[in-house]
């Protein structure tokens, strides 16, 4: 009986097999990066998708540009389709790069719509435009088998300098689903310069309740990245009075941060541990030895970070009022009853924050290379 229940079901379901069509790949349009800006009311998109043809004829740009638009990106998304001919596929979807107004007025619904697409990923890279998207998508990239690695490899290099925060799509819809929290994008640029024309990263936008209510320079970047513990292998060039120019390569960093209440506040102990090899020195100073300058190459090192991360904490609670580094999530843990109490107002009271912050810096001996 059961056997025979078995395959009468098999039968049934036999006549619903196939009934959704495939698509093959080449019926797709495989984006790239995608740049959505307002145009009034509407949403205007900028779709850099691959172009399998021109890749085949060894064409290195193998890119093309679609735009599109739509009273919601859903809307917008669907006459893009219909304008390609073939279906979009966001699947391979690399960077999502907001307009500065959209950054403005809010990414909410933009997180949202791609958060909710099934093809969507969720380590997909997201930045921020200075001024228009679709005018740093549309200008020339370095020729590359696919633009967009253009910009991927340029997000590289910055992060490797200690300029960039590296913000993903699920970074982003995390920080909407805590109010007690910001986030923080990179800003991107096209450069106008005829010799080096190319995209930039010329600073970071802090978003507060999901809207820009800031931006931090390139050189104030680096201090967000001490505090939130993701410096990787950088460099850093000390020039001060007594030890000449050095140029130190960070092996190592890390960050701990604990928090307590004074004064009826919260307050963050900022604890970052640094280890750096001597790159090369320019006139030190010779009448030292090498490791009595790498004792001061370490007190200047501290000095450096102490002070950057020190100006980036006070940027971040007193001046954009914005808890970007999710610190909230560790007074939570450490302080649960001041939580319970006061978490609700912890957003407002972001400009009563205290902090300080040491850093526990180490010079490798033995690794200097003096000239």
């Amino acid at each position: 009986m059961k056997k025979a229940f078995l395959l009468a079901l098999c039968a049934l379901c036999l006549p619903l097999a196939g009934c959704m069509r495939s698509v093959q790949l080449n019926e797709r349009a495989i984006v790239q990066a995608i740049g959505i800006d307002r145009a009034g009311d509407a949403y205007a998109l900028t779709l850099q998708i691959f172009d399998p043809e021109a890749a085949g004829a060894d064409d290195t740009s193998s890119g093309k540009i679609l735009r599109a638009e739509g009273r919601t990106l859903a809307e917008a998304m669907r006459n893009a389709n219909l304008k390609q001919g073939q279906e979009i596929f966001l699947g391979h979807t690399k960077l999502i790069l907001l307009g500065e107004q959209i950054a403005v007025d809010g990414v909410e619904e933009v997180v949202a719509y791609f958060n909710a697409d099934a093809q969507s990923r969720p380590n997909t890279d997201m930045l921020v435009a200075q001024g228009d998207a679709a005018s740093v998508l549309r200008e020339p990239l370095d020729s590359t088998i696919l633009p967009v690695l253009s910009m991927k490899m340029l997000l590289e290099g910055y992060r490797d300098n200690g300029k960039l925060v590296r913000t993903q799509l699920r970074g982003i819809a995390g920080s909407l689903e805590n109010p007690a929290v910001g986030a923080y994008l990179p800003v991107a640029a096209f450069s106008g310069d005829e010799e080096e024309a190319g995209i930039q990263i010329v600073g970071t936008a802090v978003l507060r309740d999901g809207k820009q209510s800031g931006v931090l320079s390139t050189e104030e970047t680096r201090g967000i990245l001490w505090a939130a513990g993701e410096i990787g292998k950088t460099q850093l060039t000390l020039e001060e009075e007594g030890i000449g120019i050095v140029t130190l390569n960070v092996v190592s960093s890390s960050v701990t941060v604990t928090a307590r209440i004074e004064n009826g506040a919260p307050f963050y102990a900022v604890s970052v541990r640094v280890r750096s090899n001597v790159g090369q020195e320019f006139a030190a100073t010779q009448a030292l030895q090498p490791s009595e300058r790498c004792d001061r190459y370490e007190k200047a090192q501290e000095q450096l970070i102490r002070r950057e991360t020190e100006h980036a904490l006070e940027q971040l609670f007193h001046g954009i009022f914005c808890d970007a580094l999710g610190y909230a999530n560790i007074l939570m843990q450490q302080q649960p009853d001041y939580w319970k109490q006061e978490g609700e107002a912890y957003p407002d009271v972001l400009d009563q924050v205290g902090f300080s912050v040491t850093v526990d810096s180490k010079i490798n001996r033995g690794t200097t290379v003096a000239s």
